[in-house]
């Protein structure tokens, strides 16, 4: 059976191909979970739809993301917290980050786009990227100060 597949599937292929299962694969799994269509005219030309609107849609995320980037240059927030010698108690986080932005800049930011690696636990200056697109990267200055 043949099937347009609408998602990418892993070890199957890539949304947009046009790939062969069995038949009970493509009936119980792919098509009820919306990972695929039977191939047949008129789902390709829906395909071929979709396919332009998704494009569509990436572009314009990438242009906003661009526009956040142009309007927030350089940015540095600070974020104050309880610390002794050097270290802080507890840690800095994501969520921390991404609401010490929003009340700088009145912008609100997605903190799973916030590229941590590990939580802050000590006082000093830090590079975090935001990544809004794949293609576009935000970088921020965050300064983590003691309370005084």
């Amino acid at each position: 059976m043949n099937v347009i597949l609408l998602e990418p599937v892993r070890h199957l292929g890539e949304a947009g191909e046009i790939v062969k299962v069995r038949p009970g694969y493509a009936r119980n799994y792919l098509v009820p979970r919306g990972f695929a269509l039977l191939a047949s005219k008129a789902n390709k030309a829906e395909l071929d739809a979709r396919l332009e609107q998704r494009a569509r849609q990436l572009a314009e995320r990438k242009s906003d993301a661009e526009r956040l980037r142009d309007l927030l240059g350089e940015a540095s927030v600070s974020i104050k917290v309880k610390a002794g010698e050097g270290r802080i108690y507890g840690s800095v986080g994501n969520s921390q980050i991404a609401q010490a932005i929003e009340e700088a800049f009145n912008i609100q930011i997605d903190r799973r786009k916030l590229d941590l690696s590990s939580p802050i636990k000590e006082v000093g200056d830090y590079t975090i990227i935001y990544k809004p697109h794949p293609e576009v990267h935000i970088p921020f200055k965050v300064r983590v100060e003691p309370e005084a």
